[in-house]
């Protein structure tokens, strides 16, 4: 996989000795903005009650505990600076079926963070859209993404983590803004390259005040790999926020896909 880093150039070197250890176990981050820990030979996490006892901020990612949870869950995201620090889910069932199930599978309509099936779970795709709920009282799985609308907390935090059972992807958030609350996987086919091109070009043809973009990423490509994370206010449900971010590390070496011309 070719890396990208945020003046738009390709780095030499790929961090070999850290991949090598990823491919091990899972991942865990430091605290708020720096650079995750290095992995352990081991896993010790146990899952008690529920997945929310695991967390990718103090600890390991036992993705095979989790997986006895719920096979569903495949992926765990940490947004340093914010509440973010959930298991990523997708059900073979209905798109959207933990809008309304929690990541244990139970019903609940505080939800859980999820991606549709036209996105792939080995997060191959030029763009991976995850949901999650914002409710009334600013509660929410992903309420927090709001932070990022503040000019300063946009410019102050760019990083979030993507784990995966023997990897883990660092991702730098270039953009934040709201949108019209349509689907993007719909509105755009991510398939092929004409599709992803249309989704850069809208990206950068509008310049908002409102909208907080990056300096530097202006060069992305449909051969890049992105991911959006979107949430709505329900009292605004004509509207929905999201959070744009490119993958500039991949520790196992494992993100790659053709691009369908």
């Amino acid at each position: 996989m070719k890396k990208h880093d945020k003046k738009g150039k390709l780095p030499e070197l790929i961090c070999i000795i850290f991949g090598i250890l990823c491919m091990s176990a899972g991942c865990g981050s430091n605290e708020e903005d720096e650079q995750p820990e290095k992995i352990q030979d081991t896993v010790d996490t146990q899952i008690q009650d529920s997945v929310v006892t695991e967390s990718a901020k103090d600890t390991q990612i036992d993705f095979a505990a989790l997986g006895e949870e719920n096979p569903d869950i495949f992926a765990w995201i940490n947004i340093p600076g914010t509440q973010i620090d959930y298991p990523v889910l997708q059900s073979e069932q209905a798109d959207d079926f933990y809008e309304f199930h929690n990541a244990s599978g139970e019903e609940d309509d505080t939800g859980a963070i999820y991606i549709e099936l036209a996105n792939l779970k080995s997060m191959c795709d030029f763009n991976t859209v995850l949901h999650g709920k914002t409710g009334e009282d600013g509660s929410g799985l992903f309420a927090d993404l709001y932070q990022f609308a503040n000019p300063d907390f946009f410019e102050e935090h760019e990083k979030l983590y993507v784990y995966l059972d023997g990897n883990m992807l660092t991702y730098e958030i270039f953009a934040a803004y709201e949108r019209e609350n349509t689907s993007l996987i719909r509105t755009y086919d991510f398939t092929y390259i004409n599709g992803c091109q249309k989704f850069l070009d809208d990206l950068y043809g509008t310049r908002e005040m409102s909208r907080n973009i990056r300096e530097g990423w202006d060069d992305l490509t449909p051969y890049h790999f992105l991911i959006t994370l979107t949430t709505q206010k329900e009292e605004n449900a004509d509207k929905q926020f999201v959070v744009i971010a490119a993958l500039i590390d991949d520790a196992a070496g494992e993100i790659d896909r053709v691009v369908t011309e």
